[in-house]
Order: structure tokens, then C-alpha cells, then sequence
């Protein structure tokens, strides 16, 4: 019965977990999800000081949840990956940010992608995060739709109208044949897109909402027993951190934050 804690790096309590149960009831009925917010941060991240003012809270919250809960794998829900690669160092059970997998997946499923976020400014991010994940060969483009994320739920016909101009645009300007869903709140319009444009240009092109089939790819690797390499991620090493003491909830005056190591951070059997 895999148990997939979902982080949401934000102090706006967007929801998820209730509409993802519902979702895969059916099909996947021992799937537990949890979710949690950050208690410090941002609103909603929409740049990179978003990301990193989102990242120290996230960290210590995969933390807690690794030591308090019994969560198999976190997901982070934000497509930028904000303090992915930092939560991965930071305890042993497998992070996933919907943001690499939505892309990863895009790649399997066709030749070039294009990416659908929220604000024009957001653009390099995801060049970036091509090259990073080492797949910018496959990035036809990234087309932002000028919705904020604290507006997108606001004006659903809107947003469906803006996501399926882009979305168009994409296809028929740069070449793309699947499409990713730039923004964690672009919620249950996937599969209403897919028949839009599949109305419009004859052929079936994907439409990939990255939270939950980033849910079920950190399920799947707890069923198959798989975590991030150590190697790779490796525990930070034990240091003084001052003055973050209130954020880090260190254990003493000091700011010492508790040694990383395998024993303490074993995952409960």
C-alpha cells in the first residue's frame, strides 16, 4: 500500500490529495495520499526568488515528514522543482518534482514538447530545466499563458480558452506533438484539451497534467522498491547554521542542525 506525501511549497493552501483519491478510488484503491503546506514562504511561486524563499521550508518539511509520518515517497508540487534536488539530499525515502517528470514523460510520449506555465517570466525556467534534466533537444517550446497562479481557478472558461490558444500555437508553429501543463494548478483539463485538439488536428496529442502522473510514478517506484541513489544525493554534511534556528527547528541554541545519516533517517519497515 504505497503512502505518497504531497508537498506543496506554498503558504496558500492549494488542494489537491481529496481530488487525486477520488480520481484513482477505482483503479488504485490502496493508494494513501497526504498533503502539507509550508508555514513559511511565498503565496504562489512565480519566479526564481519565489522558488528560493519556497525552497529552506520545503526541505524541512520533507524532513518532517520522512521523521513524523509514514510517507514511502514525497512528491513536491510546483513545476519549477523548487529544493528538489535539496529535499532529495535531505532524507532517504524518493522525492519527485512534477515539473522533471511531466517532462520526462513528455519525451516518451512523442518527439518535441511544449510547456504551458503561467507568466512570461517563467519561460527561461523551463529552458533551463531542459538542460538540466538533459533534454532540451526535445523542448519545441515554452508558451507562456499570462495567467497567474492565484487567478487561474478564478475564470476556468478563460483559462481553458488561453491554454488551448497556446496549445494550438504549439503545435502548429513549433512543431510540438505533446503538450505539458505548465502550472500544478492547471487542474482537470487535460483530457477536455486532448479531445479539443484532437477535434482541431485530427490526431491524438497528449496532454500531461504532471501531479498525477507524478503520484503514480512515486508509487510505482515504492512497489518496485526504488529510491534515489545516495551516491548521487548523498546526506548533507553536519554544520552550524546561524540564525536559522525558528526555520530549521534546530535542537539547540546553537543551530546545529541533527546529523544526516542512514541509521536515523531508515525508512520505517
Amino acid at each position: 500500500m504505497p503512502r505518497i506525501h504531497l508537498i506543496i511549497p506554498t503558504v496558500t493552501k492549494f488542494q489537491f490529495a481529496e481530488s487525486l483519491r477520488l480520481r484513482f478510488a477505482e483503479t488504485f484503491p490502496t493508494l494513501t495520499i497526504t498533503e502539507s503546506w509550508i508555514e513559511h514562504g511565498p503565496a504562489s511561486i512565480e519566479s526564481e526568488f519565489d522558488e528560493l524563499l519556497a525552497g529552506p521550508a520545503t526541505v524541512i518539511e520533507a524532513i518532517r515528514v520522512e521523521r513524523e509520518t509514514d510517507a514511502d515517497a514525497i512528491v513536491i508540487i510546483c513545476m519549477g522543482d523548487p529544493a528538489l534536488l535539496q529535499t532529495r539530499e535531505a532524507v532517504s525515502i524518493p522525492v519527485f518534482g512534477i515539473g522533471e517528470t511531466a517532462m520526462h514523460y513528455a519525451c516518451m510520449f512523442g518527439h518535441k514538447f511544449s510547456v504551458l506555465p503561467t507568466k512570461e517570466r517563467r519561460r527561461s525556467t523551463y529552458e533551463h530545466h531542459a538542460l538540466l534534466y538533459g533534454i532540451s533537444h526535445k523542448l519545441a517550446s515554452v508558451r507562456p499563458t499570462g495567467i497567474p497562479v492565484l487567478a487561474i481557478d478564478h475564470n476556468f472558461e478563460n483559462t481553458f480558452k488561453t491554454l488551448m490558444d497556446k496549445a494550438t500555437a504549439a503545435v502548429e508553429n513549433d512543431h510540438a506533438d505533446t503538450i505539458v501543463l505548465g502550472c500544478g494548478c492547471f487542474q482537470d483539463v487535460d483530457r477536455k484539451m486532448e479531445i479539443a485538439l484532437e477535434n482541431k488536428f485530427g490526431v491524438y496529442i497528449p496532454v500531461i497534467d504532471a501531479v498525477p502522473i507524478t503520484v503514480l510514478t512515486a508509487a510505482s517506484s515504492v512497489l518496485c522498491n526504488l529510491r534515489h541513489s545516495k551516491k548521487a544525493y548523498d546526506f548533507p554534511p553536519e554544520k552550524t547554521f546561524i540564525g536559522m534556528q525558528g526555520l530549521i527547528g534546530t535542537e539547540n541554541q546553537g543551530g546545529i542542525l541533527p546529523s544526516f545519516n542512514k541509521d536515523r533517517f531508515k525508512k520505517k519497515q
